[in-house]
């Protein structure tokens, strides 16, 4: 059975991974631009795809897998 304090640190981990992969998305969210000069339609959808991808990546880490 793991410690306590080994809890917290895993719990305090997952909630930083989650929270950094949401910035990721964030910029990607950000980037996301309509009629932008340097960057293709395509390009534009496939970050927003990423992003929403992102998300529900972090949630699951977030919430240790449910």
């Amino acid at each position: 059975m793991a410690r306590s304090g080994e809890v917290v640190k895993r719990f305090f981990r997952r909630k930083a991974e989650a929270w950094l992969i949401l910035l990721a998305a964030k910029i990607l969210i950000d980037r996301n631009v309509q009629r932008a000069a340097v960057v293709s339609r395509r390009d534009n959808n496939d970050m927003w795809s990423m992003a929403e991808k992102l998300e529900a990546i972090a949630q699951r880490i977030s919430k240790n897998y449910p």
